[in-house]
């Protein structure tokens, strides 16, 4: 491991260990009684969290065999006010208690053993390409099993950009634009599943659907305000713009006269093509269909296996190191991680550390991929 790492992994512990330890710290220096934690636990915590310290329900935390003094830092951030529960409300449980009774009924959790775990030992390595591959199977009749189709009038998706795939295939999904089709095939689909198939798409390579057309310059005259977002050739590194170069003729002509005709909603697309008339239209379509398309220039997320080598920095520390205040992930109920990831990446849970690491999650398919990881460990 080279001493970027290391750097990286002493800053995180740094971060960790310095924030709000002086709460944890104090409660934990009160006497522990285990058999009042278990009652304790019995008439106020087990209706979400269970007599054996299993979340009763999606999205409410597992905490048999968490570490007792990350548990006491969480507690009393939901007693103070500081953190909401997963339905975004203060835990007004967590408020009710006296100071030894959360004392008690933190210990009781940490002293039970581990869940057991029935996803343990079913987890595959994730990939967003593998995940994006066979989620696109309902499209392939259309738009072909690798993303070049070769249905008159069916848009390309290989070499797309992911990020302009992503926003017109959640359009669909959503109703935004109209096509029953469509609608069905998407139908059930999360942010993650979408952005999987995107990113399979992207990596693929593009093919030209075009074949031999006669004077295909000629579009070139009526390009000017296209190529301000889509470049002179038809592909350009906006991610929110779609490449145009070596599309289907027929698909190209349709879209851009919905644009020209406002069935298709977008001010400056109607701006550009206001005026234009069909033959114009089909020039400029002819033009783009015969450009060469190319790969976008697409960097995919960093893999989820090189994620959890990162993350097991720190959270792997609370097994041997009870002053650690970061908790164990192992078996831990996938929704609850997938939630609180999101929490700290959108900025809506405080920990810089955190803050700092899911910088590289910007795709929900990364966090659902170190959500299957670590919800199919056993936990320890």
């Amino acid at each position: 491991m080279n001493k970027k790492v290391f750097a990286l992994a002493a800053l995180l512990i740094v971060l960790a260990g310095c924030s709000d330890q002086k709460g944890p710290k104090d409660l934990s220096k009160l006497p522990l009684d285990v058999e009042a934690g278990k009652q304790v636990a019995q008439n106020s915590c087990a209706i979400c969290h269970g007599m054996d310290g299993r979340g009763a329900a999606e999205n409410i935390p597992n905490l048999a065999a968490q570490i007792e003094i990350y548990l006491l830092k969480a507690v009393q951030s939901y007693d103070h006010g500081k953190r909401v529960d997963s339905s975004g409300n203060v835990m007004k449980v967590a408020e009710g208690l006296s100071p030894n009774q959360l004392r008690n009924a933190i210990g009781y959790y940490a002293s039970l053993p581990p869940v057991a775990n029935q996803l343990a030992k079913t987890e595959a390595k994730y990939s967003y390409y593998e995940r994006g591959k066979a989620l696109s199977q309902p499209c392939a009749a259309c738009h072909g099993k690798d993303g070049n189709t070769t249905v008159g009038g069916v848009p390309r998706l290989a070499g797309q950009h992911p990020q302009y795939t992503i926003k017109a295939v959640k359009s669909y999904r959503d109703g935004v634009r109209t096509m029953p089709a469509m609608h069905a095939k998407l139908a059930g689909l999360s942010q993650a599943d979408i952005e999987n198939i995107a990113i399979y798409y992207a990596l693929n390579e593009p093919r030209s659907s075009a074949g031999k057309a006669d004077h295909t310059h000629e579009g070139a005259q009526f390009i000017s305000a296209c190529v301000k977002c889509h470049g002179p050739s038809g592909y350009g590194e906006d991610t929110s713009v779609p490449n145009l170069a070596g599309q289907n003729v027929q698909y190209l002509n349709k879209v851009i006269k919905s644009y020209r005709d406002s069935v298709r909603d977008h001010k400056v697309m109607h701006q550009s093509l206001a005026g234009l008339k069909d033959s114009e239209i089909n020039q400029i379509a002819i033009f783009f269909s015969t450009e060469q398309p190319a790969r976008t220039s697409f960097a995919p997320p960093e893999t989820v296996s090189s994620l959890v080598q990162k993350c097991d920095i720190c959270h792997s520390l609370g097994s041997s190191n009870p002053e650690m205040l970061t908790p164990k992930l192992n078996g831990q109920n996938r929704a609850y991680l997938i939630n609180a990831m999101k929490t700290y990446r959108d900025g809506d849970r405080g920990n810089s550390a955190m803050h700092t690491m899911s910088s590289a999650m910007n795709f929900d398919a990364t966090i659902e991929g170190l959500a299957d990881h670590y919800s199919s460990q056993e936990a320890k």
